[in-house]
């Protein structure tokens, strides 16, 4: 990976088959600390996985020759770090965990990631596991339409890599899965009710010509709030195996793919000069 810290966001950032990053079905953000020696920005791709207060947690594993890699020892000195997923830039607060939280952790990722797993037994000594608590974030899209699409797609990439999870070997469905299924749900029904809140209003004020669209979106919101519903109680269930849980994803995949389809080619095309609109309104 090029250590340069603009060539790692350029990198992250670059289309499928033309990074170097990590691959489609494994979760990753770049990590951006402070030098401990230099104070410049230090950029890397690390890949993470969510504690049960779905804060974003990452393993300080060894780093060829070295113990820990670079990143956790900058961030030793300054817990002040950057965050960047396809979506947002989100200033973050790290915290080490402690030894119990520390290995609660681990062993609920090694259940579902073999590679974690192996890299564990492998170390001398239980790695370091650092919770990235977010203080603030920002969008990552320049426009109105760039924003909404990269938060879609954020989305149809965690559907991928929940389904390739629920493909791996095993019956039972584990902490790990359970977790994602259930941030996964969070974090649909949250987009949902912002739209419905902010995005839909403005569109049906400034657009009276695109109420149908604007019907159909919130009814498609309401329908797939029963599917994020249906899929937490599967989820919840004590003794729910994995084949459950793979119905009521495939079946929530499909109807996020067509919603968010529908929503970019009725939606896009006017986002950016809604925005423009409103920039005129709030400056005259």
């Amino acid at each position: 990976m090029p250590s340069d810290h603009a060539t790692q966001i350029k990198d992250f950032h670059a289309p499928q088959g033309q990074s170097s990053k990590t691959p489609e079905d494994r979760r990753n953000i770049l990590l951006t600390t402070a030098h401990r020696e230099t104070g410049a920005p230090r950029t890397t791709w690390v890949e993470f996985f969510l504690g049960e207060d779905r804060h974003i947690l990452v393993v300080a594993l060894p780093d060829g020759s070295r113990t820990r890699p670079d990143w956790y020892d900058d961030l030793l000195a300054e817990p002040q770090v950057t965050l960047e997923n396809d979506a947002f830039t989100i200033e973050a607060h790290a915290v080490l965990l402690e030894e119990g939280e520390r290995d609660a952790a681990l062993d609920r990722a090694a259940e579902l990631d073999p590679v974690l797993r192996r890299k564990r037994s492998l170390a001398p000594e239980p790695p370091p596991v650092v919770a990235l608590n977010p203080l603030r974030g920002r969008p990552v899209g320049a426009t109105w339409s760039s924003g909404l699409k990269l938060i879609h797609d954020a989305f149809r990439r965690e559907l991928a890599v929940i389904r390739s999870e629920l493909a791996r070997p095993g019956s039972s469905l584990g902490a790990q899965l359970r977790i994602n299924c259930l941030a996964l749900c969070g974090g649909l029904g949250h987009h949902h009710r912002s739209e419905d809140d902010q995005l839909l209003p403005v569109v049906a004020q400034h657009h009276p010509e695109l109420a149908d669209t604007v019907r159909r979106l919130r009814e498609e919101h309401a329908a797939l709030d029963a599917l994020l519903q249906q899929l937490q109680q599967v989820v919840g269930s004590a003794d729910v195996d994995r084949t459950s849980v793979r119905t009521e994803v495939n079946r929530l995949t499909a109807a996020v793919e067509a919603h968010l389809d529908y929503e970019e080619a009725q939606l896009l095309p006017i986002l950016d000069r809604l925005s423009a609109e409103q920039t005129g309104d709030d400056s005259a």
